[in-house]
């Protein structure tokens, strides 16, 4: 009897189990449902709040098509784009983000042949919206872009400067004596190493007074033996003997003016290099002072270089240059820096900087044209990317990079530059995708077609 009365006691209890489960099962059924639509609704919001911020979007197209002549004026006649934002925003009563959308859209998208198009997708939208439908497809531009994945690469500031070469040294050779051209001995353009001759004057007036200065001294040589004598046996003043000795000493002087007038006859090169010019020709007469010829010295040459103000102090600090010369077909020579002056010229307000290169083939010309490339500073591991993939708006530099085919917007903060590449300080990371073309026609969180991506914009170049 027990054994039957606890297996019936297990089965009424199991019945009032069942009976609780049955009834709270409307319950759970009912949570479950609960939870299902606030996830609906959820949902629902967040495509509600896309479709809305789609249709601000392509209002602000459109009343800007429709305004096309007063916006183009307002993009024309503004200093910078903030400016322009606020004459958007304070003409057509918009929004700060319509009047992003539209700055940042080219003017081809709101002319008359866009209009319509336009018209057409905000009409739609705004019937489905009103009709409770959110599945809606937001028929926008199509917009193809090309990104440009980033990576560490060394950055320099450097600057470009004309320069001017001149010759290591430049030596005017000029008349010491006047006479008449008798024989020159070389042409201009000819190599010349000191002391060669370059031309021969007449000598004849020279070795006449050469001769008459001679016997002058050797006969006041002879006069002052014989009164020294006369003056060792007192026969003889002390100031018989003292005009004796000045008039030798007066008549050798002349003897050697003679004899130094005579060598003067024979013109010769001060230094080793190139006849540069010869202004003489036999038979012609010159004066004292007057030129006969230049000596330039090539082996070496200097790059004379204005250096602004605000470069000085790093120039200062630059030992090493490369200078490049159009006339050589573009080829760059290494050079030193020699000497950089303390005050800058009186005109052009420059320091003069000259740069010292080694010319041993002569291949570099005096006056020739050179450009010399200066970096005042280096920055390895640095990331870079095109000036022109900066949008500038609200005193902000932002860029748009791609991730899962949105365009995201982000602002950075730049550094130095070099050429058309700027340095990102902030804002970026290595293996972002930055948009380099077409990110002018796109918004933050917009879809994107993206076609290329490359890892060096010589890529798009090529």
């Amino acid at each position: 009897m027990n054994a039957k009365q606890d297996s019936r006691h297990r089965i009424s209890r199991g019945k009032k189990l069942l009976m609780r489960l049955w009834g709270a099962l409307p319950i759970l059924l009912l949570l479950a449902v609960i939870i299902i639509l606030g996830q609906m609704v959820n949902t629902k919001k967040d495509r509600l709040e896309a479709v809305k911020k789609g249709l601000n979007a392509l209002e602000s197209m459109q009343l800007a098509a429709e305004k096309i002549d007063t916006v183009a004026a307002i993009l024309k006649t503004s200093a910078d784009q903030k400016t322009a934002a606020e004459r958007l925003q304070a003409e057509l009563g918009i929004s700060a983000d319509q009047v992003k959308t539209i700055l940042h859209m080219p003017l081809s998208e709101l002319v008359k042949d866009q209009q319509e198009k336009l018209d057409r997708q905000v009409a739609d939208i705004k019937q489905q919206m009103a009709e409770n439908k959110l599945d809606i497809r937001m028929d926008r531009p199509d917009v193809n872009v090309v990104a440009l994945t980033l990576a560490p690469e060394t950055i320099r500031d450097r600057i470009n400067l004309p320069g001017v070469v001149e010759p290591w040294i430049k030596f005017d050779v000029i008349a010491e004596v006047r006479g008449e051209v008798i024989e020159k001995r070389m042409e201009k353009g000819t190599p010349v190493k000191e002391d060669d001759i370059i031309a021969v004057l007449d000598k004849s007036d020279y070795e006449i007074a050469l001769q008459a200065a001679k016997a002058a001294y050797d006969t006041a040589l002879a006069s002052k033996n014989r009164v020294e004598k006369l003056y060792a046996q007192q026969l003889a003043p002390r100031a018989q003997l003292d005009d004796i000795t000045a008039q030798v000493e007066r008549f050798k002087a002349e003897m050697d003016t003679a004899r130094l007038n005579l060598d003067r006859c024979t013109i010769k090169s001060p230094i080793t290099g190139t006849l540069n010019q010869l202004y003489i020709d036999k038979g012609q007469y010159i004066n004292v002072a007057d030129p006969i010829a230049e000596v330039i010295q090539m082996d070496r040459v200097k790059v004379n270089v204005g250096i602004p103000e605000s470069d000085v102090s790093a120039i200062r600090t630059v030992d090493d240059y490369m200078v490049r010369f159009d006339a050589l077909s573009d080829k760059a020579f290494p050079a030193k820096k020699y000497f950089l002056s303390i005050a800058s010229g009186p005109q052009a307000r420059l320091y003069k900087l000259e740069l010292e290169i080694d010319n041993p083939a002569h291949d570099i010309l005096p006056d020739m044209f050179a450009r010399v490339d200066i970096v005042k500073r280096e920055v390895p591991n640095a990331l870079s990317i095109p000036l022109y993939s900066i949008i500038s708006l609200n005193d902000q530099q932002t860029v748009y990079v791609i991730n899962d085919d949105t365009a995201h917007a982000r602002n950075i903060q730049t550094g130095i530059q070099e050429g058309w590449q700027i340095q990102v300080t902030d804002g970026l990371k290595p293996g972002d995708r930055v948009i380099v073309t077409g990110h002018r026609r796109v918004s933050d969180g917009q879809a994107v077609n993206l076609v290329r991506t490359v890892s060096d914009m010589k890529e798009i170049r090529n």
